[in-house]
């Protein structure tokens, strides 16, 4: 990692766990209700191509894109460690999330692509942070998760961070709970734009959830835009609070969430 991106990286994750010190340690079962099963069930047969629709959108571009996939969902999911970076596009993950979530010396995180919801494409397991080089076309979500998610099965509930990458090296990406709320993002461009560009949010909104809020019903989301900005995360598809890296970095920082 270079110099003045480890320095940003390092400043924006003791700021935001700052902000996080304030709110109360919920019980699994209050926390959960975000990210309930009823919102599963009603996303069963729902796809996940929205990334590149909302983002050529919020760019002002042709939405009649075709997808070009990195992987095959007849494959297996890759596993990958921390990659070299030698200050191309890329990705910096980082978990600040302190429980493993049934995994060892971390969290499990996926990149998975659009519509490919049965089968992940890349997974790791996160203690501190990785650098990963998606393949130059790729388009979806990174989440948090758990060993369920390698059952082939939908798992679509949860805090997304959407990402593209275009061929020329830019990319776009944004924080969505369109899909549920598992727990806080905070994303980031790596571009040296002064002042920096990031999107997200670092507040817990698990605790304290009114009786039901799951999932991203609507009891979830009144309760959601009390306390989020629109303009920052993904609450609603006729805001788009996306940004762009001009070089394809990003930094994503997941806090403490659940599974």
């Amino acid at each position: 990692m270079r110099l003045a991106e480890n320095v940003v990286i390092f400043c924006l994750t003791i700021a935001v766990a700052a902000l996080s010190l304030n709110n109360d340690n919920p019980t699994a079962s209050t926390r959960r209700r975000l990210h309930d099963s009823p919102r599963h069930r009603q996303h069963l047969e729902s796809d996940s191509g929205g990334v590149r629709r909302r983002q050529a959108a919020a760019a002002g571009n042709d939405t009649g894109h075709t997808q070009i996939y990195c992987h095959n969902e007849t494959q297996p999911p890759i596993y990958f460690t921390s990659q070299p970076d030698t200050g191309g596009p890329g990705l910096y993950i980082l978990n600040a999330d302190p429980v493993e979530h049934g995994a060892v010396n971390g969290t499990i995180y996926f990149l998975s692509e659009s519509d490919h919801d049965f089968v992940p494409y890349l997974w790791t397991v996160i203690g501190g942070a990785v650098f990963v080089v998606p393949c130059p076309t790729f388009e979806g979500r990174l989440v948090r998760g758990d060993v369920t998610d390698f059952d082939g099965q939908k798992h679509m509930l949860g805090t997304w961070t959407e990402l593209a990458w275009n061929v020329n090296g830019t990319a776009w990406g944004d924080v969505s709970l369109l899909e549920g709320n598992d727990g806080p993002v905070i994303m980031q461009a790596l571009d040296g734009t002064e002042g920096g560009k990031y999107k997200g949010f670092s507040i817990d909104v698990l605790s304290n959830a009114p009786a039901g809020a799951e999932g991203g019903n609507s009891v979830a989301k009144a309760w959601e835009t009390q306390l989020l900005d629109p303009n920052s995360v993904y609450l609603e598809d006729d805001i788009n609070p996306v940004i762009n890296s001009n070089n394809g970095r990003f930094s994503v920082t997941f806090f403490a969430g659940i599974v």
